[in-house]
């Protein structure tokens, strides 16, 4: 009788063992594989059991709605979101989603508009979403893509009058002697200089660093030479980067300094010059007028 009892313990204590020790890596392995169903219904054991586990939520959220069960979705991330999930973006983001295909467009508003204030999913990625192609002329909605879109801030445009097409000339030449394509790269983010002077050619990225609060130049050419300078405009307006204080001055010893200027007939020189005696004075490495290609049409 004591041996049928302990029996009968043991396979309940079987029986009410946590499902997450024997599924959970079942759940995320039927997620990553697609099978929507079979997760949801591996999540839903698991949150019976643990129902504060905020990326269970969401994950059953995802595989609810991949599996077209809206409604479920919709609550689901709801709890992940109450349960602190770490993802926060991406729930705000479905739940948006959720909610216009539910009909419930204010409702979805609302969590754009969260979403625009906590980050981390791309505007233009927001504005080329199926469930709202409906919004794209509401103010709000644009608004929204704004705040999500990077690199979009004034500081982001300080050194446009560089893009172009051009032919560069030396000091002094009396024809180009190299020519240089400036493109704007990585949806506004950077800019890129492609560089080609008879066999020599080079090219560097210019950003704009949020954090510093600084333009940045790094340039490497076929000749092996690395150049990384620092700066911003001047109040000429006027482009100024430096390795002063960078890791190439101090090995070097010497400073590099380059003056991009816009000239009034839409030109641009680029002025490179070095000092060896920490400012005191400077030579000049390369002097340079660009001047827009024309136009072949």
């Amino acid at each position: 009788m004591k041996k049928m009892f302990l029996i009968a313990l043991a396979g309940m204590a079987i029986a009410h063992a946590p499902a997450w020790a024997q599924t959970q890596d079942e759940a995320n392995a039927k997620f990553a594989a697609q099978d929507w169903t079979g997760a949801a219904a591996d999540y839903k054991a698991l949150l019976d059991d643990d129902p504060s586990n905020a990326q269970n939520w969401y994950n059953l959220a995802r595989a609810l709605h991949q599996s077209e069960d809206v409604e479920g979705a919709r609550d689901a991330y709801l709890k992940a979101l109450e349960a602190g999930v770490q993802s926060a973006a991406g729930a705000h983001y479905h739940l948006a989603r959720a909610y216009m295909a539910l009909g419930d467009e204010k409702a979805a508003m609302e969590q754009l508009e969260t979403l625009a204030e906590v980050g981390g999913v791309p505007g233009r990625f927001v504005e080329n979403t199926a469930e709202f192609a409906e919004l794209a002329g509401d103010d709000r909605f644009k608004k929204i893509v704004i705040a999500l879109t990077p690199c979009t801030d004034e500081e982001y445009r300080h050194f446009d009058f560089w893009l172009g097409e051009w032919d560069v000339t030396s000091a002094g030449a009396a024809q180009p002697t190299a020519s240089s394509k400036i493109s704007s790269q990585q949806n506004g983010c950077v800019i890129l200089e492609e560089y080609t002077a008879g066999g020599f050619t080079g090219m560097s990225i210019n950003f704009y660093d949020s954090v510093t609060e600084r333009w940045h130049q790094s340039w490497m050419s076929n000749a092996g030479a690395a150049v990384y300078l620092e700066g911003g405009l001047d109040e000429d307006g006027a482009m100024v980067m430096s390795d002063e204080g960078m890791t190439t001055n101090e090995v070097t010893g010497n400073i590099g300094r380059t003056t991009w200027t816009p000239n009034k007939d839409g030109s641009v020189r680029q002025l490179w010059e070095q000092s060896t005696d920490g400012g005191a004075s400077w030579n000049v490495v390369f002097d340079g007028t660009y001047t827009r290609k024309e136009s072949k049409e």
